[in-house]
């Protein structure tokens, strides 16, 4: 059995608007002929005339007036759908939402955002902080989010991802730190008996911070721990210890100073993931690119 179809019922509308094939067929830019033959293939798979036709005088039957009103519906809504997809297409509708560690959001992403949302005004931008790298991929993974920014290594299967930058990871010390009277930069393992502020997820060699200090051949002595970059460096100020961070990370208040490492210095990975068994959106699509 055949089924109506969008082009059958467009042909319809236009006849029943002018009661006049040849003119609807000029409306729907067809030849007349091909027109008839489209309702009238209409009429067979509905089983009942939709035009009276009397010499020249076209009317529509009961079944033609009945179908008319469903008809102008579907084709609105129809219509309606192609904007809907068109506006999604063209960035004019939609929502991108992004996960990610602290330290992009406040570092690497801001110039990004206003960029995307200065070309891209009508698309709801979300952006969310969430710790640890396995928690933003989780989200990704599960639908959450269109893209996540997260250090490697993530243990997080369907992804797919792409590398962002290696950054080195450096000291924050106390200003006053015998570290800071050093002549030559400290390697990493030569601050094993140091008291460190560190970060609550990072106690696991899955977080680089804390892999770097194993590969250094110690575990760092964590004296306090602060949910936040900023809060890490306001802890060393006072005093509490020293704090290893990513370069992106290090803004120091008065009172604390950045030391760099000697070579080869520690480094972290930042990636961008998406979902891998699933097509990006077109806002997802777009920001990636825009990422470089």
């Amino acid at each position: 059995m055949e089924r109506m179809e969008f082009f059958q019922l467009r042909y319809f509308v236009a006849a029943a608007r002018h009661l006049n094939f040849s003119r609807a067929a000029t409306e729907v830019f067809i030849a007349q002929p091909s027109l008839s033959q489209q309702i009238a293939n209409l009429e067979r798979e509905l089983g009942t005339p939709l035009f009276a036709r009397t010499g020249r005088a076209v009317r529509l039957t009961d079944a033609g007036i009945a179908l008319l009103e469903h008809a102008e519906r579907i084709l609105a809504q129809e219509d309606a759908a192609r904007r809907a997809v068109r506006a999604v297409a063209g960035l004019e509708a939609g929502r991108l939402i992004i996960e990610t560690l602290p330290t992009p959001s406040q570092h690497l992403l801001p110039p990004y955002l206003a960029r995307f949302r200065q070309e891209y005004p009508k698309i709801e931008l979300q952006v969310r902080e969430a710790v640890p790298a396995r928690a933003v991929g989780e989200a990704v993974a599960a639908g959450r989010a269109d893209l996540g920014i997260l250090h490697l290594p993530c243990a997080v299967d369907n992804l797919e991802m792409r590398q962002l930058l290696i950054e080195e990871l450096v000291i924050v010390a106390p200003e006053n730190h015998p570290l800071t009277r050093r002549e030559t930069p400290p390697a990493l393992g030569d601050l094993a008996d140091e008291n460190f502020v560190w970060v609550p997820e990072g106690t696991t060699a899955e977080h680089p911070f804390y892999a770097a200090c194993l590969a250094a051949g110690f575990a760092p002595r964590i004296a306090c721990i602060s949910g936040s970059g900023a809060g890490m460096q306001a802890l060393v100020a006072a005093g509490l210890g020293i704090s290893l961070l990513p370069r992106l990370a290090a803004h120091p208040p008065a009172g604390a100073v950045v030391l760099e490492l000697a070579p080869p210095r520690p480094t972290r990975t930042l990636a961008i993931v998406w979902r891998g068994d699933g097509a990006l959106s077109h806002a997802a699509a777009t920001f990636l690119k825009m990422l470089g």
